[in-house]
């Protein structure tokens, strides 16, 4: 499993975050738009090369094309995205990806592209990847709370720098970043005590007794 593959699925939140806080209220739509057309492109990437579209990737289109019709057609709204649209999306993405554990681990996609066919049905396979995608739900759900803080004691500014916006670099940034921190150490820790189906970061591999 790739791990920067992993991390390139969160690309599209990325952008919407980062034109949304720079810009402002009235330029949600835009940051949807362009956050969507992310997406798109990289589901465009994955199916050229012969791969499954991913959770990420679908769910980043089907959120922010969402997020954008209502901020379009409903402008009233356009202020409280600017604030709370990140909170959302994150939490929408936090609930997709819990709701899929059962069925289908959003990292077990990524796992199958290194991993033998035969290992993917196993039971440690999956227990693995549940683990590992339940972790990643957690730091998501944990986001999601963050970006709410910042929105709630913060208006975004387009005229003022992040350095000079201490609780949007805190909550919208330095939060997000130790929890994908926090995140990639635990998916090393689980994987070294994954057994007979280990997952090895950043790379997926099954070790098999001799």
């Amino acid at each position: 499993m790739s791990f920067t593959k992993v991390l390139t699925g969160f690309v599209p939140w990325i952008v919407f975050s980062l034109i949304a806080t720079r810009l402002g209220p009235g330029a949600v739509g835009v940051a949807c738009v362009l956050a969507a057309l992310v997406a798109g492109g990289l589901i465009a990437r994955s199916l050229a090369r012969g791969e499954s579209a991913k959770l990420l990737e679908v769910t980043g289109v089907v959120v922010f094309v969402g997020l954008g019709v209502v901020a379009v057609a409903v402008p009233g709204v356009d202020a409280f995205l600017a604030s709370y649209g990140r909170a959302l999306a994150a939490a929408i993405l936090a609930v997709v990806i819990f709701a899929l554990l059962p069925v289908m681990p959003f990292t077990e996609q990524y796992a199958r592209e290194s991993v033998p066919r035969q290992y993917w049905h196993t039971r440690e396979f999956r227990a693995v990847n549940r683990r590992i995608s339940a972790v990643w739900g957690a730091a998501v759900a944990v986001m999601a709370v963050g970006h709410a803080i910042a929105g709630t004691f913060e208006v975004p500014d387009p005229g003022v720098g992040p350095l000079h916006r201490p609780v949007d670099l805190v909550f919208n940034w330095l939060v997000p970043g130790a929890l994908v921190w926090w995140a990639a150490q635990r998916t090393r820790q689980l994987t070294s005590h994954a057994g007979s189906a280990a997952v090895d970061a950043p790379t997926v591999s099954v070790r098999t007794e001799r």
